[in-house]
């Protein structure tokens, strides 16, 4: 057997190992939440099939920060890969972060995020919006991430998140 043959084997060996190592770790064990005085948090996991490319795995984790008649919900989307994602070019078209605060399901602030998930292989961006109000009752936290996959020909598709 050639030298190349055997190096490529070699490779193609570490990668399956590699790749069945990590996906066993959950997402959520090298990545960040909600801290502090938070009134209430929920954290989503899903992994996104990729093409031809390592799958990604989110995180994402919602909270709301209640300090009298001042309302805040926050979203940290963290993001990882089995193998280096971005060896393989753009793993998205587009990747969006929504967090809203609502009271009685009528939204009072809304904030967008674009993490930089095409650009590296793992990370996290926090975003927030801020909401002030005297009356205490019946306010939530919820948000969405929308994408779209890279050549994979379907279009947009839209994650709703569990919100609190």
């Amino acid at each position: 057997m050639s030298t190349i043959r055997r190096l490529s084997a070699a490779c193609a060996a570490l990668v399956v190992v590699t790749s069945a190592s990590l996906v066993l770790a959950t997402p959520a064990q090298a990545m960040e939440g909600c801290h502090g005085n938070e009134s209430d948090s929920v954290s989503n996991s899903k992994t996104i099939a990729l093409p031809g490319k390592p799958d990604v795995n989110l995180v994402v984790n919602l909270c709301l920060y209640d300090e009298t008649g001042f309302y805040q919900g926050v979203s940290i989307v963290n993001w990882g890969s089995s193998v280096g994602g971005t060896a393989f070019g753009n793993r998205f078209n587009y990747f969006y972060s929504v967090v809203w605060v609502q009271k009685n399901d009528v939204n009072k602030c809304s904030n967008t995020a674009y993490p930089d998930i095409n650009g590296s292989d793992g990370g996290s961006l926090l975003h927030s919006c801020s909401w002030d109000a005297a009356n205490t009752s019946g306010v939530s936290v919820d948000g969405k991430i929308v994408y779209d996959v890279a050549n994979d020909g379907k279009g947009a598709y839209t994650w709703q998140l569990t919100g609190t």
